[in-house]
């Protein structure tokens, strides 16, 4: 069956806006009461809940719901603040007594329910929870459903910062010479594209490995020839480094040895690293494509830890 084209029809993003010198990179968040004008029901969402439907909201304004065939999200570790809350009073209360709010807030497939319960989106919903893979596993899902005839779906990753999470991270030694960060991000994908099109979403892959440069090399040259493309025709490199120099090495070799002629961009200086990073990197792509008639394909490359790999590649071909 011959893969059907996927179109970025619509996007929205709630994100960081560079370094300010902190450690951590919070997202700049909008007037949640323009866009949740329901005071009862925001006052009972958390703040990462909020950042979602707000931008889920944002994204679909020139969609009726019921063009929506699909909501598909995606989160590295769910709604942390409300698991922290619920954890909290189950020792505080000695597991009695308890607020079932934030037990019920905490699963990683909440925002995607609001979403459907608000809009009253009657659809297949799916929360995808693959730690660095998320995200991308999310876009699979679209391109699937797409090319078995769902006209739009909606997709969405997000994050959030807490200070329980951000302090176990950091003796971890995840953090170590990266700034954390989070964000909310949304697409509209679908089969056809409109006037508001941003770019062709043409292909994703994931792969899990510590494999050598000249495998890591071979991976990239076997997804961009499923695609009809080489390395000459990449225009721009988008890679996500985040400061840490052991992490950053594999990027730079790929930047100076497989694509010298292309044009090399980053996105975690902005967005600062979590596991759905790389949700703000497709915003951020599809962003260039819209804005610079000189790049036409983006390939963005993104890995968690140098365990969870990705592939990512958008084109303005319409």
């Amino acid at each position: 069956m011959m893969q059907k084209k996927c179109y970025i029809n619509s996007i929205a993003s709630i994100h960081p806006e560079g370094d300010d010198g902190c450690s951590q990179l919070h997202a700049c968040e909008p007037d949640y009461k323009m866009v949740i004008t329901n005071a009862g029901l925001r006052r009972r969402m958390s703040r990462i809940i909020k950042m979602g439907v707000a931008c889920a909201l944002n994204c679909m304004k020139n969609y009726a719901p019921s063009q929506m065939d699909a909501v598909i999200t995606a989160t590295g570790l769910g709604c942390l603040s409300d698991t922290e809350k619920f954890m909290n009073a189950l020792i505080d209360n000695e597991e009695r007594l308890l607020n079932p709010t934030p037990f019920i807030q905490s699963t990683p497939n909440t925002i995607g329910g609001q979403i459907a319960l608000l809009c009253q989106i009657y659809a297949y919903n799916v929360t995808y929870t693959h730690r660095g893979l998320s995200f991308e596993t999310a876009l699979i899902d679209a391109m699937m459903r797409i090319n078995e005839g769902d006209g739009n779906v909606l997709v969405g990753a997000m994050d959030e910062i807490t200070e329980t999470s951000y302090l176990i991270m950091k003796r971890m030694g995840l953090l170590k010479g990266v700034k954390a960060g989070e964000g909310a991000h949304f697409f509209v994908l679908g089969k056809e594209p409109n006037e508001n099109t941003f770019a062709q979403l043409k292909g994703v892959d994931t792969f899990m490995t510590q494999d050598s440069e000249e495998a890591l090399g071979k991976r990239i040259d076997k997804f961009l020839t499923s695609n009809g493309l080489d390395r000459m025709d990449v225009d721009c490199l988008m890679t996500g480094k985040n400061g840490r120099q052991r992490l950053d090495t594999i990027y730079e070799k790929m930047e100076s040895r497989l694509f010298p002629n292309a044009c090399h961009s980053t996105f975690k200086d902005i967005c600062g690293e979590y596991q759905t990073a790389s949700a703000f990197a497709f915003w951020k792509a599809a962003n260039i494509l819209k804005e610079d008639a000189m790049i036409k394909n983006i390939l963005i490359y993104n890995h968690y830890n140098n365990i969870n790999h990705s592939l990512i590649l958008i084109s303005r071909d319409i």
